[in-house]
C-alpha cells in the first residue's frame, strides 16, 4: 500500500510541473512574434516606398515631356510637334514623339494621341516593381510647343477635368496601397 501511495503522489507531482510553460518556451514564442512583427513592418513600409517610387517615375516622365515640348527640344534631328505619354499595359507606358514639324502644321494635327508609325518611341517606361501596377488605363497626354499647350485626349480646353493616374500594389486596397498622379489641362502635375 506504501508503494502505492508513493506512486500516486509521484503521479501528482510530475503533473504539478507539467502545467505552466518554461522560460525557454517563453523566449522561444517571443523570439517568433518579434520576427514576424518586424518582417511585416519592414515589408509595409518597403511597400509605401515602392508606390512612391512608381508614383515619382509617372511624374518625372510628365514632367520630361513637358520640359521637351517648352524646350522644343530636337529628336532625330528634327523639330517634332511636341512629346506626349500613352497607356501601353497595367505595368508600362511610353513617352513618345509627335510628328516632324517641318511637314505638317502641328496646330492642324486632328488626333495628337500616340499612333504606332507615325509617333516615334523616346523610350518604354515599366514599374521597377513587378507588384506595382496601373488601377486603370489612361488617356495620352501631349504638350505641343511652343507656348505650351496641354492636350488630355485630344483636348486642350482648360474647363476639362484632369487626367488621373492611379497605381496601386496588386492586391492592395486604395486608397491606402494607392498614389494618383493628377495632370491638369494647364501643365500642372500633382501627386497624392
Amino acid at each position: 500500500m506504501k508503494y502505492f501511495h508513493w506512486l500516486n503522489f509521484s503521479n501528482s507531482s510530475s503533473l504539478h510541473r507539467q502545467t505552466g510553460f518554461t522560460l525557454v518556451e517563453m523566449s522561444v514564442v517571443a523570439a517568433i512574434i518579434g520576427f514576424l512583427s518586424t518582417a511585416l513592418i519592414i515589408n509595409f513600409s518597403r511597400t509605401r516606398i515602392d508606390i512612391d517610387q512608381s508614383a515619382n517615375l509617372i511624374m518625372a516622365a510628365v514632367r520630361e515631356a513637358q520640359t521637351k515640348a517648352v524646350s522644343s527640344t530636337l529628336y532625330a534631328g528634327y523639330n517634332p510637334c511636341g512629346y506626349g505619354l500613352h497607356y501601353v499595359s497595367p505595368t508600362q507606358f511610353i513617352i513618345y514623339v509627335g510628328q516632324d514639324a517641318s511637314t505638317v502644321v502641328c496646330s492642324s494635327i486632328a488626333n495628337k494621341n500616340y499612333q504606332a508609325g507615325r509617333d516615334a518611341l523616346l523610350g518604354i517606361q515599366s514599374f521597377s516593381d513587378p507588384n506595382i501596377q496601373f488601377t486603370a488605363p489612361f488617356n495620352d497626354i501631349f504638350f505641343l510647343p511652343p507656348n505650351p499647350k496641354t492636350y488630355l485626349n485630344n483636348n486642350a480646353s482648360l474647363n476639362q477635368p484632369p487626367i488621373t493616374i492611379q497605381i496601386r500594389s496588386i492586391g492592395g486596397v486604395c486608397p491606402q496601397n494607392c498614389r494618383t498622379v493628377y495632370v491638369y489641362p494647364s501643365g500642372k502635375i500633382e501627386v497624392q
